[in-house]
């Protein structure tokens, strides 16, 4: 399965002190818990050729998650995200860049039919990097792979959402299932709620979402199905990939289960138990600690 998005270095502050630090970004996030899942996967994204893109690399490598279309820059320095936590554990960002003003996006993979493609989050939005992009989704389409799109809208990084709406709009229409927060839909369509979402989604081409709310459960919208799923009450340490890590829960589910083949909307209602309920816990491992993904122990009793 290929993960696409940007990558950046996360430190970690509470009450104005660092207290952790370790590579981010949406899909790296995802990728990682679904490396020590032991999910086959590729890391699609850009950072420097400097000393702490060397450290994501190794750290991508000890994770079991291959680095081979991951573009990097020479004399730049790898993007950094300060995650400012509030007594909630909910992260306000600050991000730092150093792009050169040509950037590319690897699209030189083989996709088949039973590959997941995930995406989303900042470089799903950057005119820069649409051309690559855009020639990796168009194989997707091409050979029926699966691809799941996460919005995860920064306002942080882009303030002014409708500037972007009409890529995410494109993006939610190339995507088989669309994975978006409560505070996304608000963000991008004033939605309040799950049917108000969906509706979004329906006029923008896409016809599956899952629709998750900060601990006030998950709803699943498709052409067949309307379920809502609960969610566990527990002490958050911190949010920060959460969201991310649900995604995984929805691919692993899909890989281990041998069906990301399947339309979602032919997908039964059982099988979207068992889907949305890896989601619900990967994510509510990741908030109870300071790390972006699954642990190691997690991961070990997903598979014994």
């Amino acid at each position: 399965m290929f993960a696409i998005s940007e990558t950046f270095y996360d430190i970690l502050f509470r009450q104005g002190k660092p207290v952790a630090a370790c590579p981010g970004g949406a899909m790296l996030n995802s990728a990682v818990s679904l490396g020590r899942a032991g999910i086959p996967v590729e890391l699609v994204s850009e950072f420097g050729r400097d000393a702490l893109g060397d450290t994501i690399c190794g750290f991508l490598k000890e994770n079991k998650v291959s680095g081979q279309y991951v573009t990097r820059y020479d004399n730049r320095k790898s993007p950094l995200a300060l995650a400012l936590l509030d007594s909630a554990n909910n992260a306000r960002y600050s991000f730092y860049e150093d792009f050169p003003s040509e950037r590319e996006l690897k699209s030189n993979m083989d996709l088949k039919g039973d590959d997941i493609l995930m995406f989303g989050s900042i470089l799903a939005c950057l005119e820069p990097l649409s051309e690559g992009l855009n020639r990796i989704l168009g194989k997707a389409a091409r050979t029926g792979a699966t691809v799941l799109y996460d919005p995860n809208i920064r306002k942080d990084f882009t303030p002014d959402i409708d500037s972007i709406g009409h890529l995410i709009d494109s993006n939610i229409r190339k995507a088989d299932i669309i994975r978006a927060s409560d505070e996304d839909m608000m963000s991008l369509g004033g939605c309040r709620n799950a049917d108000e979402a969906y509706d979004y989604v329906l006029g923008a081409g896409g016809d599956c979402l899952v629709y998750t709310t900060s601990g006030r459960g998950v709803y699943l919208r498709t052409p067949s199905l309307s379920e809502y799923y609960s969610t566990p009450d527990i002490e958050t340490v911190s949010t920060v990939g959460a969201g991310d890590s649900f995604n995984a829960g929805i691919v692993y589910t899909l890989c281990r289960e041998g069906i990301g083949r399947k339309q979602p909307g032919n997908i039964p209602a059982d099988a979207w138990d068992h889907i949305i309920g890896n989601g619900i816990g990967f994510a509510t491992e990741v908030c109870m600690s300071t790390e972006n993904y699954i642990s190691r122990e997690y991961a070990l009793r997903l598979v014994s």
